[in-house]
């Protein structure tokens, strides 16, 4: 895309009072200038990018064609010159940085970003490590590293731009590149030392992980969370890992493959030093503690303490409480390789029922339901109701499943109970259908 620029007035003077178009001048010096002091100009690099050579002759054309190039780089928003018999003098206005964007090399695996942003530094003029989001420096770059890529043998090789965000959602913040063709993908992940505790679960992760197009951020973050989160899970509260290293791509089939090599950290393994429950009405301690996943000594693990959580406000949920909450505070004490759990409590308000609402059902399914039960409005919502709902509705004669939705009022505490038809595979499409 090529960007408009301004041209200033022309000043020539002595026996260059003729048009310029129809004469051609030597300036003794050729200067370029910035109109913002605070942003550096390298006037050798903008003679290379215009092909102007000091002391040679130039006509307008010459000189048009000179801006044109600065014009098409994108790096200037404004270029303006002035000619005398002195010298011509060349005003650009630097790109602010807002209006460009740092690269980010998607699979380019046969370079670093250091050494690739360099190699591209020398090949592309003007090219500092960021894109202009308007003028043909993209395209000058792609074009730089397909002439990179065919120099390892890699010939037809096809380069993309895009958009990059952090994270979905998130505001452009650099321009992605990536080679669309040939095929990276991922190949072998070695996971070193060896952790027994866990290589069934990081085996898993090397088999999810190959064969999946290579991204280097994606594959860098999926690696590092996995293995934090696996270590964790498994008592190793302090685990982690080193950035994969990758190993030279090697050719398969139509494209290239990647291996990567991954040096864990497991750190200590944590045990439950201790755990207190700080239990709130109706539950006691002794009904929160029997439900516990684990007891003192076991590793700590972060996925039964997730699940811990879960299961102690369940109880509470249990006794009607439906809004109950419960909280896990851990404490790790480095030392001893020993965290101390506490729990903590929100039961909120018990919830009663308002009404069971079958309208949704077929007249003979209603009234069987209400034959078989007719709870009084005010009923604790509580794990023996709840129970009594479902044994219920497994009388009712219906090749139907009933479907059970609640609409809680949490200003009153209350809960409407809802039922609906769920086909069951097999049967008809409504109560008239006679069985597939």
């Amino acid at each position: 895309m090529r960007r408009a620029y301004a041209l200033a007035v022309l000043v020539l003077l002595g026996s260059l009072a003729r048009p310029l178009c129809a004469q051609t001048y030597s300036p003794k010096a050729i200067r370029f200038e910035s109109t913002d002091p605070k942003q550096h100009i390298d006037s050798n690099e903008l003679l290379r990018v215009t092909g102007l050579q000091q002391g040679a002759p130039l006509s307008k054309a010459d000189i048009e064609a000179a801006l044109q190039k600065l014009a098409d780089s994108g790096d200037f928003i404004n270029i303006a010159y002035t000619v005398n018999e002195t010298a011509l003098t060349i005003r650009v206005t630097p790109a602010a940085a807002l209006q460009s964007l740092p690269i980010r090399f998607v699979n380019f695996v046969w370079w670093d970003k250091d050494e690739l942003l360099k190699l591209l530094a020398k090949r592309v003029p003007l090219f500092h490590g960021d894109l202009p989001l308007q003028g043909n420096q993209t395209g000058q770059v792609e074009d730089a590293l397909i002439a990179l890529l065919n120099e390892k043998g890699i010939p037809d090789a096809r380069i993309a731009a895009s958009p990059s965000s952090e994270f979905p959602g998130d505001p452009m913040n650099a321009v992605a590149l990536s080679i669309t063709s040939p095929e990276i993908l991922v190949g072998d992940t070695q996971f070193q030392p060896t952790v027994p505790a866990v290589a069934e679960l990081l085996t898993a992760l090397a088999r999810r992980l190959a064969g999946r197009n290579f991204d280097l951020r994606e594959v860098n973050e999926t690696i590092h969370d996995n293995i934090q989160e696996i270590f964790a899970d498994a008592g190793y509260l302090d685990g982690t890992c080193d950035t994969p290293v990758l190993t030279a791509p090697r050719k398969d089939l139509a494209g290239y493959v990647v291996d990567l090599r991954v040096t864990l950290h497991p750190g200590s393994l944590y045990r439950i030093g201790s755990i207190a429950l700080h239990a709130e009405p109706p539950a006691t301690e002794a009904e929160l503690r029997a439900i516990l996943p684990f007891k003192t000594g076991d590793p700590a693990s972060a996925s039964e303490l997730r699940d811990a959580v879960t299961a102690l406000a369940r109880l509470y949920g249990d006794h009607a409480y439906l809004r109950a909450q419960a909280s896990a505070n851990l404490t790790k004490n480095l030392a001893t390789a020993t965290v101390t759990y506490s729990f903590t409590f929100s039961p909120g308000e018990p919830y009663h029922l308002a009404s069971i609402d079958t309208s949704a059902l077929p007249n003979e399914i209603q009234q069987e339901f209400a034959t078989l039960w007719h709870p009084e409005p005010g009923a604790l919502i509580d794990k023996d109701f709840q129970s009594t709902l479902h044994q219920t509705l497994e009388k009712l004669h219906t090749h139907y499943g009933i479907f059970v939705a609640a609409k809680s009022d949490p200003v009153a505490h209350t809960v409407v109970i809802i039922l609906q038809l769920r086909k069951v595979p097999g049967y008809g499409s409504s109560p008239s259908d006679p069985a597939n």
